[in-house]
């Protein structure tokens, strides 16, 4: 951290350790979770530096973090439960049966399901990855998740 500007280096020793290991009790993303508010911080040292409680402030980028976490693999568990063949309680999207769905998918909508639900990414960062806008991801996503109803509900032919 010889790099790190004045101030930022003290912080970080005297509350990194701490602010994980407390963190830990709530979540096991707690290390990402702080490591990416310290990230945060120091991208934006020249106003998080100067205020009253930069390390309050580092606090609620990562519990702020750790709940996005949480919400998403809520959502993501919430999506596997809805496309999970009746019983499974496997991870949906290695199931034989799904992941032949998906790749009946159109590839717009196969790639935003993979980066949503596969990777975990937000809307946005889907969006981004795949350039095109979050409105358009979020329809990809609805309509994937229609066509992969349909296909899963289907009776097996054969």
């Amino acid at each position: 951290m010889t790099d790190a500007p004045e101030g930022f280096a003290a912080l970080f020793e005297q509350e990194f350790d701490r602010l994980a290991r407390n963190l830990r009790a709530v979540d096991d993303a707690a290390d990402d979770a702080v490591q990416e508010a310290f990230v945060q911080a120091f991208a934006r040292w020249n106003r998080v530096g100067t205020l009253d409680d930069p390390a309050g402030w580092v606090r609620r980028v990562a519990v702020n973090r750790l709940l996005n976490v949480r919400r998403s693999r809520t959502r993501q568990q919430a999506a596997f439960e809805r496309l999970a063949p009746r019983g499974g309680t496997e991870d949906a999207m290695s199931q034989p049966e799904v992941l032949q769905a998906v790749r009946c998918l159109p590839r717009q909508q196969r790639i935003a399901i993979a980066l949503y639900y596969g990777r975990d990414l937000s809307v946005q960062e889907v969006a981004d990855a795949m350039n095109i806008s979050s409105g358009t991801v979020k329809s990809h996503l609805h309509a994937g998740r229609a066509a992969l109803r349909e296909l899963l509900e289907a009776p097996a032919h054969g």
